[in-house]
């Protein structure tokens, strides 16, 4: 996905260190979760997250902070309902304003008032109905057929070569969420058709020890994608339109799905069977994509926490641009598949 840059000018503030524990995180109640979100106005934007049961406003000093890692910390003291006060304590003064939001009919934050300054929602895809999705830039039936007989770049063709499995052989209690085999995903149309998802052997054995040590705390994986054929990725790119192809690589250069040794993977309940609320969808296009991002609760910080840290202690590295998104090792020197679905053996 594209990186997402937020150009504001805020005031300065002091920094407050950020500390989480995946196991004394609760759950949020409505009232204070439906105010959670990115709010803009007088040149300014700002998270407002939940931290141990109260809320906060997150401010960011610089511009290239995209995720909000390095931001000046409010937390906001309750007055009644929707009112508050925040207070900013610094070396040489101290400040108190009032806070107040306003709500839609739904009870979704709208506006967030600071001191008589009004800021405005910004919905993130997903919240307030709000979903995001890419016009394909031709025909798909076309581009499809194209994409399948397209050949594959000859330096893509070099390299170790992956020995494909199948997910659920290695891990019987995965769960598949694959996104790109319904519409439900930012092209809005299945980009294949497959129930099942594959990996290097490797890479499928080191994320069962992922699952075993995830199970010890109730959790169990969700995996969004595996192994992604080149020629799927080449469609994938060709039906951006031309300003949006820095959201996927380019079909020349490949993309590290396409090695196997690469996984989408998220978190459900071992006791629910319920996948769990984390901090942004899959392929969401917005800060909350960021490994770093500092909004949303307490609880969704510390189980992508809890994920990251899982996967990374069985040798998978994070990708900067997702949280969800794992490579089994260095991807380099691997070579780009282009095997179909149902020709995996």
């Amino acid at each position: 996905m594209k990186k997402i840059i937020i150009s504001v000018i805020i005031p300065t503030l002091f920094l407050v260190q950020i500390s989480f524990d995946a196991f004394a995180a609760k759950a949020v109640p409505k009232d204070i979760k439906y105010l959670l979100g990115m709010y803009y106005g007088n040149a300014s934007a700002f998270l407002v997250r939940e931290n141990a049961g109260n809320l906060e406003i997150v401010y960011h000093s610089d511009a290239d902070d995209r995720d909000f890692s390095m931001s000046n910390i409010f937390p906001l003291k309750k007055v009644r309902f929707d009112s508050y006060t925040l207070n900013e304590e610094g070396p040489l003064l101290s400040a108190e304003a009032a806070v107040h939001f306003e709500r839609d009919a739904e009870g979704n934050g709208t506006v967030c008032k600071i001191g008589g300054k009004r800021f405005t929602r910004n919905f993130f895809p997903g919240e307030g109905n709000k979903l995001f999705r890419v016009e394909p830039s031709g025909d798909f039936q076309k581009l499809n057929e194209e994409a399948r007989t397209a050949p594959v770049p000859s330096k893509l063709q070099q390299g170790q070569t992956a020995k494909l499995v199948a997910i659920k052989k290695v891990i019987p209690t995965v769960k598949f969420d694959l996104r790109y085999t319904s519409s439900d995903n930012i092209f809005g149309v299945p980009l294949y058709n497959v129930n099942e998802a594959f990996a290097d052997q490797d890479t499928a054995s080191a994320l069962k020890k992922v699952s075993d040590r995830l199970a010890g705390q109730g959790y169990g994986l969700i995996v969004w994608e595996g192994y992604r054929p080149w020629y799927v990725s080449k469609l994938a790119s060709d039906l951006l339109t031309k300003e949006r192809k820095g959201m996927l690589p380019l079909p020349e250069k490949g993309e590290d799905r396409n090695t196997g040794r690469t996984v989408d993977v998220s978190l459900y309940e071992l006791a629910s069977g319920e996948p769990v609320t984390m901090i942004s969808d899959f392929d969401e296009v917005s800060v909350r994509q960021y490994p770093g991002f500092t909004g949303g609760t307490e609880q969704q910080r510390s189980l992508r926490k809890l994920l990251s840290d899982t996967m990374k202690e069985e040798g998978f590295v994070q990708g900067k641009e997702e949280w969800w998104h794992f490579s089994y090792g260095n991807t380099d020197g691997w070579q780009h598949l282009n095997i179909p679905y149902d020709q995996i053996r």
